[in-house]
């Protein structure tokens, strides 16, 4: 797995490229993770530009792609076998692809995460120890978490892209693994706007990408404690 998560992490920086490269447009804002004034396509384009001329940062962009993939792919087969493994490998390449794309463009494409929710639903019903029930409540209780300041807010510090992102994740831990997941996004999200704005590289009201964290969250939670067919011991 750690072999076959090599090439799957050269595909995936592409897909990330892309995605992040993609010309910005207002009524795609959902994708961002945060209006600021004055404009929020002022970030995304500013790291699509980057992204597509610099070629130093997008070499060790690569790297670090296709080495955490490999990692993550050798880790999830330690944890999984057979069906499960290759659906706990999906989902990994998916928390890869919104973290980065969010990173370097303040994007939660929905090009990914629609089909992630889709496939997510169709695993809490048709894998082999799942629960639809647990996954539809951890979709509600991850969601809805994070709609609430997306809602009440403005969409400052929350989009909804990352709301999509953790719908998915919800429903792919279920309800009883969720909270764990949860617990780890708020508190490396809350740690690192505390350390960015202590440092002053972020000033308070501009965007830091939170999808990151929630798939941090997520990921931990995948290899250590299981998924919604998969409760690991």
């Amino acid at each position: 797995m750690a072999l076959i998560g090599l090439p799957v992490g050269v595909a995936l920086d592409v897909i990330i490229e892309r995605l992040a490269t993609e010309p910005y447009h207002e009524e795609d804002s959902d994708e961002v993770l945060a209006p600021v004034s004055p404009s929020p396509s002022l970030h995304a384009e500013a790291g699509a530009l980057r992204v597509a001329h610099d070629p130093e940062f997008a070499w060790r962009r690569r790297a670090m792609v296709i080495i955490a993939t490999s990692v993550l792919f050798a880790i999830a087969a330690m944890r999984y076998e057979g069906a499960e493994l290759a659906v706990v490998g999906g989902y990994i390449c998916v928390l890869l692809v919104c973290a980065g794309t969010d990173l370097l463009a303040f994007r939660v494409p929905n090009v990914v995460t629609y089909p992630a929710i889709a496939g997510a639903l169709a695993a809490g019903a048709f894998m082999p120890g799942a629960s639809l029930p647990d996954a539809l409540f951890g979709g509600l209780l991850a969601g809805g978490i994070l709609l609430l300041p997306a809602l009440f807010t403005g969409g400052v510090g929350m989009g909804m892209g990352d709301v999509k992102l953790a719908l998915f994740v919800g429903l792919a831990l279920g309800f009883q693994l969720v909270p764990f997941a949860l617990i780890v996004m708020a508190l490396g999200g809350g740690a690192v706007a505390g350390a960015l704005l202590l440092s002053r590289q972020r000033k308070r009201g501009e965007p830091i990408p939170y999808a990151p964290f929630i798939s941090a969250g997520a990921l931990v939670t995948l290899l250590g404690l299981g998924s919604t067919f998969s409760k690991l011991s």
